[in-house]
């Protein structure tokens, strides 16, 4: 008689052999939940380097865990000489928790990477946020949110923000207020009510076909930006809906971002221009 045994999911084999160069740490516990920060070094690294960062965080808005998302784009940034990182979130699928609760963790991740930059062999001043969606949501806040300095003297601020399909408008005009646990909120930490003077550099790339994400809240984000003098540039693609910069969606789409995505870095003088000779 044969037996059968069950094999993994498949999509946990893919997320095992995606993260297998990463190195993982915890770096919150909350309501029994591990979240982990998944860290691609670049070859060589040491901890007295002090490079510049990028972290990610994935879409999914707010309920579905996609830690992978960025994986392809965490192994590129690592081989362009930074320290790249992929953190997982806590989301409404597994846990009873809100958009408000992503963005605590969000907070907590970047503080984790300031404050372990030396063991890290990162630079806490140069790190730059990441995020497609709502992870693009959260890569926002970061940036655009009141937040105190801690007792060692950082803020959860980037450096500067990628923001791929971002969910910029949480009003009644947008998308996701009933996902958040008091409409107020929603309200309050939308980006598009908190533009002002004085903010990071950002990139913002978005298919003007979404269907998720109207292509003209994003283009109203970016004017809005503009009109307060601050650095935002916004790469727009025809056609395209949500999720076409994605690697396993479009090969073409997945390595014209990720070049945008270089070159905003290469202009903040985080990696070196590459060289073809």
């Amino acid at each position: 008689m044969n037996t059968l045994t069950k094999a993994k999911p498949l999509s946990l084999e893919r997320d095992l052999e995606l993260l297998k160069d990463a190195e993982s740490y915890t770096y919150r516990t909350v309501d029994d939940a591990q979240l982990a920060a998944h860290c691609f070094f670049p070859e060589g690294h040491q901890t007295s380097d002090a490079r510049p960062a990028v972290i990610f965080f994935h879409g999914g808005l707010w309920d579905v865990s996609m830690t992978t998302q960025f994986a392809p784009h965490a192994m590129h940034f690592a081989s362009r000489g930074m320290v790249a990182v992929i953190v997982d979130y806590r989301v409404s699928s597994t846990a009873p928790v809100t958009p408000e609760n992503a963005i605590e963790d969000a907070q907590e991740a970047m503080l984790w990477l300031k404050n372990n930059h030396t063991e890290l062999g990162l630079d806490p001043n140069r790190i730059t946020a990441v995020g497609a969606a709502s992870g693009a949501h959260m890569a926002l806040s970061l940036a655009m949110m009141p937040a105190a300095e801690t007792a060692e003297g950082y803020s959860p601020r980037p450096l500067s923000v990628i923001a791929l399909s971002a969910i910029v408008d949480t009003t009644k005009k947008g998308i996701g207020m009933e996902r958040f646990a008091d409409p107020k909120n929603a309200i309050q930490l939308s980006p598009s009510k908190l533009v002002k003077k004085g903010l990071c550099p950002m990139l913002l790339v978005h298919g003007k076909a979404d269907t998720i994400v109207a292509h003209q809240n994003i283009a109203k984000f970016a004017k809005a930006m503009s009109r307060k003098k601050n650095k935002c540039e916004l790469i727009e693609y025809e056609g395209m809906n949500h999720s076409f910069f994605n690697f396993n969606v479009s090969a073409k789409h997945f390595e014209l971002t990720l070049n945008a995505m270089d070159a905003f870095l290469v202009n903040l003088d985080c990696i070196e221009p590459v060289s073809y000779l």
